[in-house]
């Protein structure tokens, strides 16, 4: 445990541990969980795997949200199940956030929904991302008689929010998010009267995001930016008063902060102490394994 100082306040960050009554060891059998599988980002320091989470209801693993590199080895570490997992929702094409997939449903397959951006001329949308891997003639097209899914695409025009997925437990919505040339996602998982959002990557520059994430319970923000970040930086990744004043101003309830590079390792405490100068709520910094009680 490390205390970080800010100019009114002391913000308690635990790796790992307990947060009040938050952060465990290990998912419950009860009640809404979130596990982060993956806390690292591009050039993810040693013993981080890319991002990846899951969200448990009960027991079972219901949704998987991004498969970034390393994901496959966490997936299973963590005691998910492909047969629990109704929803795989993918934020963007950039590999640290998409590339583990394939291993994931390698050997034996699964059932599912998979959603994901529209595309560009850069970058394809899911559904021409599955066609180039699991569909005749796709890299993993092995894979292509084990799966059986449907895909759901997000607009990533800012504006739009998509239905993505529900069943009579959980709901899953989808806004785009700005991450400069790149069509990303932000998802939103509503429960009962409780909530998660998760950011992904994104500058912080589109209001309406904010109206996605009014209220919720916990927000999983990606904290790869410095608050000096200029240029292509800055286009990508929101600085960290500005993910503190998003949260605020959104009425977020707790902050989960992940996806962390080697590059950015050594200013943590620094970007911690100016995210908490602009969020006076709790803050638990992500490991990879971390399971999060959201209640």
């Amino acid at each position: 445990m490390f205390q970080i100082k800010t100019a009114t306040r002391y913000i308690t960050v635990l790796i790992g541990l307990w947060f009040g009554t938050s952060v465990m060891a290990t998912c419950q059998s009860s009640g809404l969980q979130l596990q982060v599988l993956g806390s690292g980002g591009p050039g993810a320091s040693a013993g981080r795997g890319s991002s990846a989470y899951v969200l448990w209801l009960n027991g079972r693993s219901r949704i998987l949200l991004d498969a970034g590199g390393g994901s496959k080895t966490l997936f299973h570490q963590s005691g998910a199940s492909l047969g629990d997992t109704d929803l795989i929702a993918i934020s963007h094409f950039h590999p640290d956030h998409s590339s583990g997939l394939p291993a994931i449903l390698w050997p034996s397959g699964a059932e599912f929904t998979l959603a994901g951006p529209d595309g560009n001329e850069v970058f394809p949308s899911v559904e021409r991302f599955t066609q180039l891997l699991f569909e005749q003639g796709g890299v993993f097209a092995i894979l292509g008689d084990r799966l059986e899914y449907e895909t759901v695409e997000v607009s990533t025009d800012g504006s739009t929010i998509t239905e993505v997925w529900a069943d009579s437990e959980l709901n899953v919505t989808g806004i785009g998010v700005p991450h400069a040339n790149v069509p990303t996602v932000g998802y939103r998982v509503d429960y009962g009267d409780l909530s998660i959002a998760f950011t992904s990557d994104q500058n912080g520059s589109n209001t309406q995001f904010i109206e996605f994430i009014r209220d919720v319970d916990f927000l999983v923000i990606h904290m790869i930016g410095s608050e000096n970040a200029t240029g292509l930086m800055a286009d990508l990744h929101a600085k960290p008063s500005v993910w503190g004043q998003m949260a605020t101003e959104a009425g977020a309830g707790h902050v989960v902060v992940s996806h962390f590079s080697r590059s950015n390792a050594v200013a943590l405490d620094e970007n911690l102490a100016i995210l908490g100068a602009n969020y006076d709520g709790p803050i638990t910094v992500s490991e990879d394994l971390m399971c999060v009680d959201v209640r």
